[in-house]
């Protein structure tokens, strides 16, 4: 081939690499661009922050405030409010749910941004069209999607998680170091995030085992990890007292030691926990991969067995390793499936092994491969209609919570609608410290109790108030609701459907002169 040939084919060569590369963004940004509106249409505007997120709220309001980390919050997870006081010190609003939607949104678009890694994670073992199936895998993945509105650190957990899965196994050495720093990150937003040290040690000395000083090269990568952490460890012992990582690991090792040896209350025994955790992490697996990963990435993994491709056992390993903290708090029973989304770009990955197989079965590729985006889109928004939350219901119950607030500081638990008691008195006088001007109204579980019972054993906890609606589980509170006239020790201030809510709330005051004479 003369030299005119070669810069010909050449010239041909990069044109095709400039076209596809255009049109790979292009799809990219499509796919991202839905999924991002998919986020929105969910979004739960005008609604405040709940349950977790509400911490780490005010940890950054107070960081932004005070000018450092405040060390009342006792969670581990500060790396998500220390970066997001980032993006609050430049938002200039007196109303805290502003703020509060810019935590929603911040969450949001990291999540979105996810997409692109998963995208060329995928690029390490498939063609470029099958990858950005697998992009839009994750992109319209329901658990995911419904997650990232909720202002936690989850979606942060899992961008870095990502971004460090794919560094580890880059050709450029400098961004194999740097994937130690971005995973050092990850454990100070989550702190289970350490394990996925392990991870990338495995892989590490998998992928230059036949290299000179590569124990010298781990430690240096190692050392990397280390200087991330030792700023923001440092920080926490000088002000509470505990680094949040290693501590917790080792307190969930105390807890495993203390039922090995019978000494706990949490389970009888080792394997009555063990087999507690298998099972509902197994049970919460499935539920989790629902509707579409349950099918295809349990398939795909039996296929991608005979690929034989080294990187297939680094998802693997990274599943196994990730699933432990899940493993741990299912054993203990607490039920949230938060704990496995971390896992959805893997399985983004093994569900295309069994894509992969099909397309290459079949003489009409593009034919199915539309199908298959069909299916994802559809299955996706069927699932997230499914599971929706009524917001007419939540912007009511929004309300109420500030009716309650008004009337009392102490009542009881009428779940799920007391969650939005934790801001509930806050005003639109913001920034602010929380300790300052926030009291929060406190709860306190009736449980099984009688509500005589119930009054005398936290009178002395100044219970003012109890608050029941037309959900409530508790068969004595469920008694109150419908029969209020076999409490007369009980006044009524408060029903919401006298004020034209739908949600049906009573609030009643503890009249103690009448109960006293009554059960005294």
């Amino acid at each position: 081939m003369n030299k005119d040939m070669q810069n010909r084919y050449k010239i041909i060569k990069n044109i095709k690499l400039d076209y596809t590369t255009k049109r790979t963004i292009l799809y990219l940004v499509i796919i991202s661009s839905v999924s991002l509106f998919i986020r929105l249409y969910y979004f739960p505007f005008d609604i405040p922050l709940t349950h977790d997120a509400v911490g780490y709220f005010w940890y950054t309001i107070e960081t932004n405030v005070l000018g450092y980390f405040p060390s009342e919050y006792p969670f581990p997870n500060t790396g998500w409010p220390m970066f997001l006081s980032l993006i609050f010190g430049v938002v200039d609003s007196n109303n805290f749910i502003d703020y509060m939607t810019i935590q929603r949104l911040t969450t949001i678009i990291i999540s979105t941004l996810t997409i692109i890694p998963v995208y060329f994670l995928c690029k390490k073992f498939f063609n470029n069209s099958i990858s950005l199936l697998g992009a839009l895998l994750f992109a319209f993945e329901p658990h995911t999607i419904q997650n990232s509105i909720l202002g936690l650190t989850d979606t942060l957990y899992i961008f870095l998680i990502t971004i460090a899965f794919l560094l580890i196994q880059s050709s450029n050495k400098k961004l194999v170091y740097f994937s130690f720093a971005i995973a050092a990150l990850s454990a100070l937003v989550r702190y289970e995030g350490l394990l996925f040290l392990i991870v990338l040690t495995i892989i590490f000395f998998i992928r230059f085992r036949k290299e000179s000083k590569v124990i010298l090269k781990y430690i240096l990568a190692f050392g990397i990890y280390v200087l991330a952490l030792l700023p923001i460890l440092l920080i926490r012992i000088h002000d509470t007292g505990d680094d949040g990582l290693i501590s917790h690991i080792i307190g969930g090792a105390k807890v495993t030691t203390a039922i090995a040896s019978s000494q706990s209350e949490i389970s009888p025994d080792l394997t009555t926990f063990l087999i507690n955790g298998f099972t509902n992490l197994i049970k919460y697996t499935g539920w989790t991969m629902l509707p579409y990963f349950f099918i295809i990435t349990s398939i795909g993994t039996i296929l991608g067995i005979k690929k034989k491709n080294p990187q297939y056992f680094y998802i693997i390993i990274s599943i196994i390793i990730l699933s432990i903290p899940s493993l741990y708090a299912y054993a203990r029973d607490i039920q949230d499936t938060r704990y496995l989304l971390v896992l959805m770009p893997f399985f983004s990955i093994l569900s295309l092994f069994l894509i992969d197989y099909i397309l290459n079965k079949t003489n009409r590729r593009k034919l199915f491969f539309i199908i298959f985006i069909i299916i994802i889109f559809i299955s996706s928004c069927t699932y997230l209609e499914i599971k929706k939350v009524d917001l007419e219901h939540e912007r009511e119950a929004v309300t109420i919570s500030q009716e309650v607030a008004k009337l009392t500081k102490v009542t009881n638990v009428y779940l799920p609608e007391s969650k939005y008691l934790k801001t509930a008195s806050i005003d639109n006088n913001f920034p602010i410290i929380k300790s300052n001007s926030i009291s929060e109204t406190i709860t306190l579980n009736i449980n099984n109790l009688s509500i005589i019972d119930f009054i005398k054993n936290n009178e002395e906890n100044n219970l003012t108030h109890i608050v029941v609606d037309d959900n409530t589980e508790s068969k004595s509170l469920k008694d109150l609701f419908v029969n209020d006239k076999k409490y007369p020790y009980l006044i009524k201030v408060f029903d919401s459907l006298e004020h034209g809510f739908k949600y049906h709330v009573k609030i009643y005051k503890i009249d103690y002169q009448q109960f006293t004479k009554d059960f005294n």
